[in-house]
């Protein structure tokens, strides 16, 4: 498949694995997840580890999250919309998670849904 052929829904079907250890696009997710976390006073520390990156930002973004969705509703909703976690997949990760792992899983999503963002913008820029 040539860059040219990739379409937008593609890049969510194709094998990402490959991508899933290159460090040029983990560090640029997590710069991604860095600066949308930093907008709302939220610091996320990154070592540069590509081998722990994954559980790395997990552990930090899933109490953050989990916190403003307790405290500060507006904040939890601006920062889902600004990383585009669209209202039907919260409200489906909410009404199919168990309450204690439903930081875990929009965790899950908000770091899937920035390496997406890092990927599309890496074949369409």
């Amino acid at each position: 498949m040539t860059q040219s052929s990739i379409t937008q829904s593609s890049i969510t079907k194709m094998d990402i694995e490959k991508y899933r250890h290159d460090l040029e696009i983990i560090r640029l997710t997590a710069d991604q997840i860095i600066k949308d976390f930093g907008i709302f006073g939220y610091e996320i520390k990154f070592s540069g580890n590509e081998l722990t990156a994954y559980e790395e930002l997990k552990s930090q973004v899933a109490p953050l999250l989990f916190d403003l969705y307790q405290k500060k509703s507006s904040a939890f909703q601006s920062l889902l919309y600004r990383i585009d976690i669209s209202e039907k997949n919260f409200k489906d990760l909410l009404d199919n998670s168990a309450k204690k792992d439903f930081a875990s899983e929009m965790a899950d999503a908000v770091i899937r849904r920035e390496f997406q963002k890092v990927l599309t913008r890496k074949f369409f820029s």
